[in-house]
């Protein structure tokens, strides 16, 4: 392994915080921003409360924990009567009084080790507070704690040790790869060799484990061996994996067909280990062999789908596969149009939302990147709720679609209500392609009583049916090109078919940084498209004639003329380069191209999008930079939500010492139409695209109208006076 792999999975280790060779223990620093879906909590009125996860792998074993956190108070409150209180999993683990006299201050809290068990584990922050002793109503805009879950010094710290890994197969689909592992997933692929067929067979690997990471990120490295203090995965027929174990105990007279075997990780060569065998019980290493190519594929793929804890065995013969259909369009948490979906389908069974204060409850779902959304259609929701009796006139509970408020509904029956489909048509222009959030607020008020009366509030509860509905009407799959936006929502257009069919990833070079930016890249896709990737084809040939997506990873310099002349900045011995010059409203800007002879330089890589040159609608996507290894730094950078998030248009530039500040954006390509319009003419989707030419063609239609109207009013004209 060379000078730059073995600095890069060093890297990897320390960023993942996993003991190498023994099961000493490790801390870990986590920032609450990442638990938390805001940098910032209110918690309001006279009582309240705000809820993040603690994600506990599997494999580890909690020591000690801890977490630190800013607050801030209202100095209004009083003294004595208002508190914040901690609970881990329901039990309270700490009381803080809130201070009027001191009301900002940092809190540590001490989480019992006893009381983390595997999995997800609430961690609830809940107030109470008060302003008088007295007559007081319970959401003055006095009330109100600050949470400071954003700020550097806001971390969880967790010391804990490593569990060794059960000797059986199962352990990869309920245990190695597993998404509550922070601060990111790290995994090493040994490959026999760099040719176009391994690749593809490490893609099919990658793919499968980064879907089991699901939402956490995870980094991929390529070597020649084994490498220690990660879990790794190696490829090849018997007799290779056997040379690449060395001495370790690995049959190879057992591979027979396509083949998957688990054991612990053996000493990586030159290093040295406490145990007399040399092995790591903490870490996995699995063989994925078979006799020929296709039996290699096969087991990859059976690998990828292992999504049961099944078999208990440490190794396997496979025999045969059989995929489901794939359905065209599909994926994670997709929708499809013209079809009615229950709330309970889409993972919202009935809710019920109680009290004065009560937490807003949301639905997410995922349009296709490419439906064609237009103005004058409609997604209709029927909605089944009830709600109590003896609530003020003014309750209401708010419907929120992706952060917009687009309907209250009053709840003025003050002897209760059971409705049954309230029918609401939401604007289809009001979604938008990928993730899409339905929220439900209730604002639910007591009657209140004269002379401070005691304040009944047990009958405010509003429940929401799970057999609401919401259909979304036929929307025809095609877009206006290019767009990264999309790119970065599911892979589109690379993902049209789930499993990839039809797209093929060209890699300039063969180096092991390359490898591993493409192996990033879809990793990075197949969790956002939640389906592994097993039908990407991959060639290290320039593509001469191919009908597909192209995806593009290599160096800047190192493109053929045709992809290169393509591309936004018209790469070749010179590049045109886009200075804007003027900037109007919004997102519409001019642009000056000016020719050079430069390049992109050191520490910056670029992701472009572009028609492809080799077949009409087709689309070319490249992750380019000047050398392999800022290349797998723009790999790794694009795994971060703040990029993602700014990554639109068709050229985008990144500077990979500071990617989250450092990143442009621009459109200065032709546009271009993908997809398939069905019933909608493309003159349909060219108004849809360029919604000035709508304008201007009805200025001409009512010029042509007014014309013709004069003339014929004019030739009436005279012909009553001649006849006169």
């Amino acid at each position: 392994m060379g000078k730059r792999s073995a600095l890069a999975v060093a890297a990897a280790i320390l960023l993942s915080s996993v003991s190498s060779r023994t099961a000493r223990a490790e801390t870990l620093r986590l920032p609450l921003g990442k638990l938390s879906r805001v940098g910032r909590v209110d918690l309001k009125c006279v009582a309240a409360e705000y809820r993040i996860s603690i994600p506990i792998p599997e494999r580890w074993k909690i020591k000690k924990a801890s977490i630190s956190f800013g607050i801030v108070n209202s100095a209004a409150l009083l003294a004595g009567r208002s508190r914040l209180m901690t609970k881990l999993n329901g039990d309270l683990v700490s009381q803080t009084q809130l201070n009027p006299l001191a009301p900002e201050r940092t809190v540590t809290v001490p989480l019992p080790a006893a009381r983390l068990k595997h999995g997800y584990n609430d961690l609830d922050f809940v107030v109470q507070q008060h302003y008088s002793t007295g007559c007081e109503f319970p959401c003055e805009p006095e009330l109100w704690t600050t949470l400071k879950l954003g700020d550097d010094d806001a971390v969880l710290e967790m010391e804990y040790s490593l569990e060794k890994v059960p000797s059986n197969l199962s352990s990869i689909a309920n245990f190695l790869f597993d998404p509550k592992t922070n601060p990111r997933g790290t995994v090493n692929i040994v490959l026999p060799d760099d040719a176009a067929e391994t690749i593809a067979v490490a893609s099919i690997i990658a793919s499968g484990v980064a879907k089991r990471y699901d939402y956490k990120s995870v980094d991929f490295t390529v070597s020649r061996e084994v490498v220690a203090g990660c879990d790794n995965i190696i490829i090849g027929d018997g007799r290779a994996v056997g040379k690449a174990l060395g001495a370790s105990p690995f049959d190879e007279k057992a591979v027979k067909g396509p083949f998957l075997k688990i054991m612990p990780l053996p000493r990586a060569r030159g290093g040295s280990s406490p145990r007399e065998d040399g092995a790591d019980p903490y870490h996995a290493l699995i063989v994925v062999s078979g006799l020929s190519q296709d039996h290699l594929k096969l087991a990859a793929e059976t690998f990828a789908i292992m999504s049961a804890p099944f078999p208990l065995t440490d190794e396997m013969t496979v025999t045969g596969i059989v995929m489901p259909d794939i359905p065209l369009y599909g994926g994670k948490s997709v929708v499809k149009a013209d079809t009615t979906y229950t709330f309970r389908s889409l993972n919202f069974p009935s809710h019920t939302f109680a009290g004065g204060n009560a937490n807003g409850a949301e639905i997410s779902f995922r349009l296709p990147a490419d439906f064609l959304i237009k103005q004058n259609l409609y997604a209709q929701l029927s909605l089944h709720y009830s709600y109590g009796a003896a609530n003020r006139a003014d309750s209401v509970f708010n419907i929120m679609l992706n952060g917009k408020l687009i309907r209250g509904i009053r709840l003025d029956d003050d002897r209760g209500a059971l409705i049954e489909g309230y029918k609401l048509d939401i604007p289809t222009y009001l979604f938008k392609p990928g993730d899409n959030l339905l929220r439900f607020e209730p604002v639910l008020t007591p009657l209140i009583g004269k002379n401070c009366e005691y304040m009944q509030t047990q009958n405010l509860f509003l429940t929401i049916m799970e057999n609401s509905t919401i259909k979304f009407p036929p929307m025809p799959h095609y877009v206006d090109m290019p767009r990264l936006e999309l790119f970065m929502l599911n892979g589109f257009p690379a993902t049209r078919w789930p499993d990839g069919h039809g797209s093929r990833i060209y890699l300039t070079n063969s180096s092991h940084e390359t490898i591993e930016a493409a192996l990033n890249l879809v990793g990075m896709i197949t969790q956002k498209n939640g389906h592994p990737l097993m039908g990407l084809e991959y060639t290290l040939k320039p593509p001469e004639k191919y009908d597909g997506e192209l995806v593009i990873v290599g160096g800047i310099g190192e493109l053929p003329a045709r992809l290169a002349g393509s591309s936004p900045l018209s790469l070749g011995k010179e590049l045109s380069f886009p200075y804007p010059v003027v900037q109007g409203w919004a997102e519409e800007a001019q642009f000056a191209f000016s020719k050079q002879l430069s390049g992109l330089g050191p520490g910056t890589g670029s992701l472009m999008e572009f028609r492809s040159p080799y077949a009409d609608g087709r689309t070319a996507v490249m992750l380019a930079a000047s050398s392999p290894r800022d290349l797998r730094a723009l790999s790794v950078a694009l795994m971060e939500p703040a990029v993602q998030a700014n990554v639109k248009g068709d050229l985008v530039l990144i500077g990979l010492d500071d990617p989250e500040k450092n990143i442009i954006a621009v459109s200065i390509g032709k546009k271009y139409f993908a997809g398939k319009a069905g019933p909608l003419s493309r003159f349909d989707a060219y108004l849809y695209a360029y919604p000035w030419a709508y304008d201007a063609l009805l200025g001409l239609v009512v010029l042509a109208l007014s014309l013709s109207l004069f003339y014929f009013l004019n030739r009436y004209r005279k012909k009553r006076m001649t006849g006169a």
